[in-house]
């Protein structure tokens, strides 16, 4: 049992109880401090009731954050039982803030939203550079820093990044693109659908205070159109189009360690490309077409 204000949390010995952090009906997430190190850490367990679907989604965030060291998201520290009653638990990094669902609502709240949002997309970005999908893009799981900074929590929906995508493990129905909810897969269009959305309600209270807001909202309406080809073709490409729509108030892209976003069935057509610029006359040029949202400037950086 643990000390420190609540006698009916379960934790392991080594970790001394803090405050809730959040509860549902899968489980409970508990800000605790490590005897060992005096740390603070986030302790997520299962509740005791929990399915085979909810261990393995356990497990698979487990196994997601560990692979993840270095990219500002949070590290697992230990996975193990709870002494007494065997529940499954994790040990993560803590993050100092609060969820972006916190900030909707509240016209004076939207540009930092918004600005937190352009962080969550370079994070997004990143994963999805390593062949991973959140699988769960919404704002109670972008959490924002006191100092503004974002990351992403909450990786059990997570899938592998592939061609023709993932089935999708759960939705929350209101940043699920339309294909999610007539049975389709996740892909990286879907995941930036959900970007959109969770800009749309950051937009919603702001439309007469924000001076960035109409180039806010083609930003959000590009994301979230119904048609997956009409939207960005990258999280990237998001986080590149919130830039320009804020302007002065988001940090310039740290464009020192930039790399091409591996598109996948995008192989062939880049292969292809690189041979006919081999091919090229001295003087000569190229010119790459195709419809909007194709992919054609990630290609050309790519190249």
């Amino acid at each position: 049992m643990s000390s420190g204000g609540s006698e009916s949390v379960e934790l392991p010995p080594r970790y001394e109880f803090v405050s809730e952090l959040g509860k549902g009906g899968g489980g409970e997430v508990y800000l605790v401090r490590d005897r060992l190190t005096d740390e603070r850490l986030a302790l997520k367990t299962l509740a005791a009731s929990a399915a085979a679907d909810e261990m393995r989604a356990l497990l698979r965030e487990t196994s997601v954050l560990t692979g993840l060291v270095g990219l500002g998201i949070p590290g697992v520290r230990r996975f193990g039982r709870l002494p007494r009653t065997g529940r499954p638990y994790l040990v993560r990094e803590a993050v100092e803030g609060q969820s972006l669902a916190a900030l909707l609502g509240d016209p004076a709240q939207a540009e930092r939203g918004a600005l937190a949002l352009l962080g969550a997309a370079d994070k997004l970005t990143e994963l999805h550079r390593r062949s991973i999908l959140h699988g769960d893009i919404k704002p109670a799981n972008i959490i924002v820093t006191p100092s503004g900074e974002a990351t992403l929590v909450d990786l059990g929906l997570s899938a592998a990044l592939r061609e023709g995508g993932e089935r999708a493990r759960g939705l929350t129905p209101r940043y699920a693109a339309p294909e999610l909810l007539s049975g389709g897969k996740v892909t990286v269009r879907s995941e930036i659908y959900a970007l959109g959305k969770t800009l749309d309600d950051l937009l919603e209270p702001a439309k007469s205070s924000l001076p960035s807001y109409e180039a806010l909202a083609a930003v959000a309406r590009r994301a979230t159109h119904p048609a997956e080809q009409e939207r960005y073709p990258s999280a990237d490409a998001v986080a590149h189009a919130l830039r320009a729509a804020l302007g002065p108030a988001a940090k310039p892209a740290d464009l020192a360690g930039t790399r091409a976003f591996p598109i996948l069935g995008m192989d062939g057509a880049a292969q292809r490309l690189r041979a006919a610029v081999d091919g090229l006359a001295d003087g000569a040029g190229i010119v790459v077409t195709g419809p909007r949202g194709a992919g054609k400037s990630t290609l050309l950086r790519r190249l």
